[in-house]
């Protein structure tokens, strides 16, 4: 049936005129159901989410999952599967009231959503697929669907959203990315046809064994098949489809959201009250892989560490596992201390610079103090002062010529306004990989004596490793703590070795927060040998900086590629005229993963340094993935 026929099929059906037979020909494009996905645990809406899911909060004197079942049988919907996990038991009342059909997904606690379509298989046919904490203003449900599609909500600030960046001809979605602005992200109803669900299923189950695979979001399955499953893209006006990520935002879509929120939850208990503070509190984390060839996007050390480090291991004892490590000397603290020229009362050792930079937001922000963190830059920062209900306010790092330098008027102009307790500053720069130098390190330094100047090193030893200025810095000033780690530059990423430098008086204070036992002795063991093979770094150091360099030099060649100065493993790349998600798509199916970074609105690769045969093959491959981007040959 052509388009044009079936919208006039169902004008008359709505309107009441349709014949038995015209009705008789729509049965094709008839839902035969709706599938509600609600087995998932909403941690950002805690301390509700602890007691019941979110899909039954009362919103607007309704229960959602209600409003919503009832919104698709007013629309003639009358199957309806209800997919549970999380407290399965607070949906079984759904049996009596609305008939529905209760699948229990066993694996919610360990699977993303596409498991529950996995343990609802057998009921996808012409089938909504909804989520029961969507909240929809009007009934934008409908008995006949003439293809598959996904709703869609305009949105001109960034988000990060699944964004269609493409459609064809058809109106089908050809081009999806994750973050975008000024444009359209899927969200609320999907609709799948039989055609469209037999091909999921099939699909779905042929890669199921995939770890990953179990690990998506529905959209990114898709997203691997957008040639085969084709969807229609669907636009709704702004408010048609809302999502409450937390309960701030639900409490300003309902004023009286509370009435609901305290009929369940006793406001004058401590516990609970604890649970209220930290519920829109989200913590750092990296995404899971199983990976371990191609990890160009984590930053490790590609060229591995000195052999060394395999042989300390090799050497370990018995006592070594059992015995705690109480020894008087602390050989590493020695190591360090010789090496860089630094006495030992200027030293703290941590299990890797994510703590050491933990421990010292714990002991130095109290609740509204202000963080400056650079941007772009490691989102981790933000996380640990989030925890600490510090305010974060980000002062530019911005693109100049051939590489990114760090906007001190920025910066400075900021501080003047909102007198930050702890400044931030990271050299060579995550993502962009760019230096800051050090006179312009000091003047800031010597800007801001009541605050403190956090120098995160994470990447130090691809160049300058002479140490002299930040023996000058923390022995001139109180107010500066360096961060380092042995995971980047010495590739133990494993071991969990991080050391911080600063005066003796701040040493002891951060000291306050550090563990009561000294980070691991095997660990500790290693690093010795890594600081004290020094002709094997140099080395290291040396090819991949002359690896950088002709990648870097490489990737300027391609037209539309910017590829910035790297003082580190890495190099930041603005791609033009090319959707940078296809790209990472593309890589990571030739088994390469590759970070992305947004700045500005615009995403870029970030891409780890690793031996020339793979960089040749990373280069060889992203070639092709920015002309398959773009829809034309490689140029």
């Amino acid at each position: 049936m052509k388009k044009s026929d079936f919208d006039r099929l169902v004008k008359k059906w709505k309107e009441g005129t349709a014949s038995a037979q015209e009705e008789e020909s729509l049965l094709p494009y008839k839902a035969d159901n709706a599938i509600i996905m609600a087995a998932g645990y909403s941690a950002r809406c805690m301390p509700l989410s602890g007691v019941m899911p979110k899909g039954l909060f009362r919103i607007k004197g309704e229960i959602m999952i209600e409003r919503e079942i009832e919104q698709l049988i007013a629309a003639g919907i009358t199957e309806i599967v209800v997919i549970t996990g999380f407290m399965a038991e607070k949906f079984q009342y759904l049996k009596d009231k609305y008939h529905v059909i209760l699948v229990n997904n066993p694996d919610f606690h360990q699977y993303n959503n596409i498991s529950s379509l996995y343990a609802a298989q057998k009921y996808m046919r012409n089938s909504y697929i909804l989520c029961s904490d969507n909240y929809y203003e009007e009934n934008i449900f409908q008995l006949y669907h003439y293809d598959s599609h996904y709703s869609c909500i305009y949105s001109e600030k960034y988000c990060d959203e699944y964004f269609v960046t493409e459609t064809d001809p058809d109106g089908y979605i050809t081009g999806i990315q994750r973050g975008g602005a000024g444009g359209w992200f899927t969200i609320g109803d999907a609709y799948f046809t039989e055609n469209y669900s037999k091909k999921f299923v099939s699909l779905m189950n042929r890669d199921w064994a995939e770890e990953h695979t179990r690990n998506l979001l529905m959209d990114d399955f898709q997203i691997r098949y957008l040639d085969s499953l084709k969807m229609v893209k669907i636009e709704r006006p702004g408010r048609s489809v809302m999502e409450f990520d937390t309960l701030e935002e639900i409490r300003q879509f309902d004023p009286e959201f509370d009435r609901f929120y305290y009929e369940h939850i006793d406001r004058n208990n401590a516990v609970i009250e604890i649970f209220t503070k930290y519920s829109g509190i989200q913590s750092y984390h990296s995404v899971p892989t199983e990976q371990l060839g191609g990890r160009l996007h984590l930053n490790e050390n590609l060229f591995k560490p000195s052999p060394r480090c395999l042989e300390a291991l090799r050497t370990m004892e018995m006592e070594d596992l059992y015995l705690y490590d109480l020894r008087r000397n602390d050989e590493l603290m020695d190591v360090l201390s010789s090496s860089l020229e630094i006495s030992a009362s200027h030293i703290f050792i941590h299990n890797g610079s994510a703590e050491v930079i933990k421990s010292i937001f714990s002991i130095l922000l109290r609740e509204n103090d202000t963080v400056f963190i650079p941007e772009p830059g490691w989102s981790y920062y933000k996380s640990v002062a989030d925890a600490k209900f510090a305010k974060c306010i980000s002062y530019r790092v911005e693109e100049k010529g051939d590489a990114y330098r760090y906007s001190i008027e920025d910066l400075m102009d900021k501080a003047k306004r909102y007198h930050p307790r702890v400044i931030v500053i990271t050299s060579p720069q995550m993502p962009t990989g760019c230096t800051i130098a050090d006179e312009e390190i000091e003047k800031i330094i010597k800007s801001h004596p009541e605050s403190v100047i956090m120098l995160d090193e994470a990447y130090w030893g691809y160049g300058d490793d002479s140490n002299r200025f930040e023996r000058e810095m923390i022995t001139k000033y109180s107010n500066v703590v360096i961060t380092r780690t042995f995971s980047k530059f010495y590739g133990l990423a494993n071991i969990r070795i991080g050391y911080g430098l600063c005066s003796y008086p701040l040493r002891r204070t951060i000291g306050l927060d550090l563990p009561l036992f000294r980070a691991s002795g095997i660990s500790r063991k290693i690093a010795i040998e890594a600081v004290r093979d020094t002709a094997y770094y140099r080395k290291m150091r040396e090819l991949t900086n002359e690896i950088r360099e002709w990648f870097t030099a490489e990737l300027n060649a391609i037209e539309g590629v910017h590829a910035f100065q790297s003082a580190s493993n890495f190099v930041f790349v603005r791609l033009e005229n090319t959707d940078a998600e296809k790209v990472k798509a593309y890589m990571e199916e030739n088994n390469i993963l590759v970070r992305l970074f947004t700045d500005r609105d615009v995403l870029h690769l970030r891409i780890t340094i690793a031996p020339k045969d793979i960089m040749k093959r990373v280069l060889f491959h992203l070639k092709h993935a920015i002309a398959d981007s773009r829809g034309g040959k490689e140029r």
